[in-house]
Parts: structure tokens; sequence; C-alpha cells
């Protein structure tokens, strides 16, 4: 019996009647399942979705296939999944998926639990442990992952900012629990790259017709994340807008196919919109 979480995760699927059989299987044999995120139902069915399994707009009429008595927790699974492969921004439901992936895997691991045992164990003081229960991320207990010590120091600076990283790697020195610190320091540089980033800035003005592009490069420190979404800008009396795209070459967790498909994506959603968006 395969017991990683994305099969279970497929398998409760099935078992919901969320996916049929003959989708259950191709969901498990696709080449793409050992690099996956996902470990909770809702993440599995919106990536089965963004791997075109099953047809987006199929989805909204998939609780009408629940089994007796599980009709709720189908629709609370398809309305997440939902929420999964949907934005704000104009990105195919692949792109929308990962990046909310990458930062729900930051809090894998993450739990009281833990929060109580760093705090038995002196490595966060009271004021830190009482400010990173506050911030707490919502687990589904039955998918969560596993309480972990060196995960939940290390969101605790990543996430809580109740530890500050200098004082992390301080610790690193006077602690009884080397292990532990190491092992958070080890997430951090990993949640890190440094990279050299490109921006490029499009400029569109209604009056003239005309387009103006500037490129600048800098190094720098940056969290691992696929890309930079285009922030945009306008004023009312010259009609111009901006669009600025940044693209970072970096090493992560992420599968680099992945990144790489995603800014091609990104730049033509861009072009797209300026030629026709208005």
């Amino acid at each position: 019996m395969n017991l990683d979480p994305s099969h279970l995760a497929l398998d409760h699927l099935q078992q919901v009647r969320l996916l049929t059989a003959t989708e259950h299987a191709a969901a498990s044999n696709d080449p793409e399942l050992p690099n996956a995120l996902f470990r909770t139902p809702a993440e599995a069915l919106a990536w089965v979705v963004a791997r075109e399994i099953v047809p987006q707009e199929q989805l909204a009429d998939l609780p009408a296939r629940a089994a007796p008595g599980q009709q709720n927790e189908a629709q609370a699974i398809v309305s997440e999944a939902t929420d999964l492969i949907s934005g704000e921004f104009p990105l195919p439901p692949w792109a929308q998926l990962h990046i909310r992936l990458l930062d729900r895997r930051v809090h894998d691991g993450v739990s009281a639990n833990a929060l109580d045992q760093l705090l038995a164990l002196q490595l966060i003081d009271a004021t830190q442990h009482a400010h990173s229960l506050s911030m707490l991320p919502t687990h589904q207990e039955a998918w969560a992952a596993p309480d972990s010590l060196p995960a939940t120091l290390a969101w605790t600076v990543l996430r809580s900012g109740a530890l500050g990283e200098d004082a992390l790697r301080a610790l690193a020195g006077r602690t009884s629990h080397p292990d532990i610190v190491a092992d958070a320091i080890a997430r951090i540089d990993g949640a890190k790259t440094t990279t050299r980033v490109t921006s490029t800035s499009t400029t569109f003005s209604l009056d003239s017709m005309d387009f103006s592009t500037s490129t600048s490069s800098s190094t720098s420190s940056l969290p691992s994340v696929p890309f930079a979404l285009p922030p945009s800008s306008s004023s009312s009396t010259s009609q111009t807008r901006t669009f600025t795209w940044t693209s970072s070459s970096a090493s992560g967790s992420a599968p680099s196919r992945w990144k790489k498909m995603i800014g091609v994506v990104v730049v033509a959603l861009i072009a797209l919109y300026l030629l026709f968006g208005r």
C-alpha cells in the first residue's frame, strides 16, 4: 500500500467519488506526480484539474458525484480546490496552484505542540511563543504533516517573525540542541536564493500609441518563489499604464520546468493585455 501523501489524497478523492476510476488511474500514472507538492484532497483535486485530467469547467459539478452522506465534504473539497486555481491575476490554473502550494509547504510541520516543545527547550522565549501561537496556520488535522521542531523554528523566522534570523544563528553556539537549530537554518537558507534579477518595464501610451521599454539588472537574495507578478499603475491624466515583470533565474525546491513555463506564460499574458486589454 502506498502511503505517501499525494497518493493518499488521490485515493480519498476516488473514495468520495470526486474522481472516477479512470481519472484516478490517469492521475496516479501522471509523470509529474513524483514532483507534485500537494498533500490534501483539495490540493490533489486542484492538481488534477491543473493537469487537465478533469476539465476545469466540470469542477463545479463534481459534488453531484459524491457518495451518500459525503456531499458536504465533497463540496468543501471542490470549493477549496476552486480557490487554489483561481486568483486576481489572469494566470492558468497550474500557475495559480503552484504559487499557493509553494506557500503552503512552508507551513508543513508547524504546530502548537511544536511551539510548546521549542519553548520547553528554551529555543524560543515566552513572548516569541505567544506571538507565534497567535499566527499559527490552520491545518486539516487528518492531512497535516507530522509536527516538526526544525520546521516550526524556521517558520518563526520566515513567517511569524517572532524570531530574527541573526538571533536564530546565534543560538547555534549556545544551545544543547544544535541539531534542531542547524536544521532550521538549513531550511531558511533553502528558502532563499541569490539571483540575478532582470526587470523589464513596458509603458504603453494611449495618446501616442507608442511602447517604451527599459531593462535593469541586479543581484540580490530573494525568497525562492517562481516569479514576481506584474504590478500595474495608471494615470488619469496621461492614460499611460506601466507593467513590470521580474524574472529570476533561481535554484530551489520547485521544479525548474514549471518555473520556466510560468515565466513564459506571464510574459505572453502581459503582452496580450497590453494589446487587447484596454
